[in-house]
């Protein structure tokens, strides 16, 4: 019998307690005075109550606001997902304002041009240390050839370097193999841009004493026979004129931003110049016969 009383002593403590809290609340007969017994029943059986009640107070408790945090979990799920969605569509509606911006543009640049274009979207890009390229999405077929010269609205790109039938590599102006004659919009001053792999390209062969300051514009002479004249090349950032030699230097950031190249022009023009075989002077009306005396 004491090992079944010590087995389930907590149960049979718990019952007596629940039992006395019982009692006690039977003992009050409403606002009525209460007599000594009941008075002293209440006063034994009311911290009892409270002990005996307590896990229950805490387990409703805590079961309202296990249910209230769930509830709240659902909600901020949702709510991510609700935002997460809102700047998906506002990024989407960004990028289209953006592109339509640049397509209307491109479009109004492509208008007021005679020459025939073609529009291209660059694919790929290679802008290491050693080479300066990109990639675009339209080659032979669409009659591009080795030679042409690639633009867009901002300045010249650079030239066709090769070319697939649906695709052509373009050589940047940035590239240590690029070369183009330009001249200084506001003087008239004659150079070569020189690509150098980076972010400024050489302004070389300037005489010394010509007017070159920082923020010249720096257009296309159309001698080379590859960019046609007058298109924008880049503005001078540095001038370095030294007191001896023939030539002064210069720094040209190019207009194009390369790195954020999304959309080219490629001239259909392939200007070749004749052989010098092709030349003759051999032309009677050039020098007419002087009539002997």
């Amino acid at each position: 019998m004491s090992d079944l009383l010590r087995r389930f002593r907590y149960p049979f403590a718990y019952f007596l307690l629940a039992s006395l809290c019982v009692l006690g609340m039977s003992s009050r007969k409403g606002p009525a005075e209460l007599d000594w017994a009941s008075e002293l029943v209440l006063a034994i059986t009311l911290p009892i109550e409270r002990t005996v009640t307590f896990p229950i107070r805490e387990g409703r408790k805590l079961w309202r606001d296990y249910i209230s945090l769930v509830d709240v979990r659902n909600d901020n799920s949702r709510l991510r997902e609700s935002v997460s969605l809102l700047r998906e569509e506002n990024l989407q509606y960004r990028e289209a304002i953006v592109s339509s911006e640049r397509f209307q543009r491109l479009a109004d640049f492509r208008a007021q041009r005679e020459v025939p274009m073609v529009p291209a979207n660059v694919v790929a890009q290679d802008l290491s240390a050693w080479f300066q390229s990109v990639m675009i999405d339209q080659g032979s077929t669409s009659g591009i050839r080795p030679g042409m010269p690639v633009i867009t609205d901002e300045g010249v790109v650079g030239v066709v370097d090769g070319t697939t039938p649906s695709a052509s590599k373009v050589l940047l102006i940035a590239d240590p193999k690029s070369w183009l004659d330009t001249y200084v919009q506001r003087t008239r001053a004659r150079g070569t841009v020189h690509g150098r792999s980076g972010r400024l390209c050489d302004f070389d062969y300037v005489l010394r004493e010509e007017d070159v300051v920082v923020g010249d514009l720096l257009l296309t002479s159309g001698l080379g026979a590859v960019y046609p004249k007058g298109l924008i090349v880049g503005r001078v950032a540095e001038v370095e004129k030294k007191p001896y030699g023939l030539f002064q230097t210069a720094r040209v950031e190019p207009t194009v931003d390369f790195r954020q190249l999304e959309e080219v022009f490629v001239i259909l023009e392939q200007r070749k110049l004749p052989a010098a075989a092709d030349f003759t002077v051999n032309d009677p009306g050039l020098w007419p016969e002087i009539p002997a005396e």
